[in-house]
């Protein structure tokens, strides 16, 4: 397995053990146990429902960005063959599979398609700050971490408006990427540059307000099914939940699984959803509770989108060994990682 030499792979292994021993290690089973089978089982339903529609709208979100009407089914597909190799693979392969799938589907470049994807995490980011910043005041959270999510949502629209600003550039923005490569005598200019006009044309369409607003609408939808699902999954375990814990919940782990782990976030979403919960509700959580509610939520997500994949891949007439050799492959040749963020 190419993985297997890869030192990050290694490394990701080692902060999903270290995280699981720092979540386990101080909590009693019999009390875990407890806390699992009194959990709801309608609320638990209620959070797979909730769940599944976020992952619509998420596939929804992405024809909008792709400034295509048609094809929901497609991109629901493609999405979930993304999060089957996000919870298979190391890495984070779920990225550039969803992409490859997509582009073939829609029969579009694949950079074209990975310009898209890059506007969905950028449209995740922003939203997730926003809710972040919304919940903080009612947190007892240090003045420097309230300055911290602030700035830090500056710097992500910041980010956002020069990389909008670079497309609405035009043929002048392939003069400065030439500009840069001809410093650099021994890169592929056309090849690159070529790239970068397929990269351009997916980000190309949320420069159009119409579609700007559409995407931005859709997210706001999306999150908030998310949101929802994991107040069902704590009204399941807490019946007093408020919305700002479960608020808080979200945005720390959406920025979590960002952190190198195994396949399927494991580890790191145990832990830090269980201090996203202790830490500023310490007075309702406790270890116990607090790991049985992400252990919870993981099981439901996990289950979810995995199975999401395997249909997916049935109904696309697609084969997993095929598009995991594609992905190594091209990771092989690239000699980087394909993927950086899930939801």
């Amino acid at each position: 397995m190419i993985w297997l030499k890869n030192w990050q792979f290694w490394l990701s292994c080692l902060i999903s053990l270290g995280c699981l021993w720092l979540a386990f290690h101080k909590v009693p089973l019999d009390q875990l146990v407890h806390a699992v089978t009194d959990a709801n089982p309608l609320l638990l339903l209620a959070a797979v429902v909730t769940l599944l529609l976020a992952v619509v709208t998420r596939s929804r979100r992405w024809l909008v960005v792709l400034n295509k009407d048609t094809g929901l089914p497609d991109a629901l597909w493609a999405q979930g063959i993304g999060f089957l190799f996000t919870n298979v693979f190391p890495l984070r392969l779920g990225e550039p599979a969803r992409v490859l799938v997509m582009a073939e589907r829609c029969e579009l470049p694949v950079m074209q398609v990975a310009g898209s994807a890059v506007v969905e995490r950028l449209l995740d980011v922003a939203t997730n700050e926003l809710v972040l910043i919304l919940v903080l005041p009612w947190l007892q959270v240090p003045p420097l971490m309230n300055r911290a999510a602030v700035s830090f949502g500056i710097l992500g629209l910041l980010g956002l408006g020069t990389l909008l600003l670079l497309v609405r550039l035009g043929p002048r923005n392939e003069r400065f990427v030439r500009a840069i490569c001809s410093y650099l005598p021994f890169l592929p200019v056309e090849k690159i540059v070529l790239q970068w006009r397929e990269l351009v044309r997916g980000l190309q369409p949320v420069t159009h307000w119409r579609v700007a607003w559409r995407a931005v609408g859709w997210s706001l939808v999306t999150w908030a099914f998310s949101l929802a699902m994991y107040w069902c999954v704590l009204r399941a375990f807490q019946p007093d939940s408020r919305l700002v814990e479960a608020a808080f919940l979200m945005v720390a782990l959406s920025f979590a699984v960002a952190v190198p782990s195994s396949p399927g976030f494991v580890g790191v979403f145990q832990f830090v959803g269980q201090q996203a919960l202790v830490l500023p509700f310490g007075a309702k959580y406790h270890a116990a509770n607090a790991l049985a509610i992400t252990l919870t939520a993981h099981l439901i997500y996990y289950v979810l989108t995995t199975s999401l994949g395997v249909i997916g891949l049935w109904r696309l007439g697609e084969s997993f060994v095929n598009i995991g050799r594609v992905l190594l492959v091209e990771r092989s040749a690239r000699k980087t990682p394909l993927g950086e963020i899930a939801p």
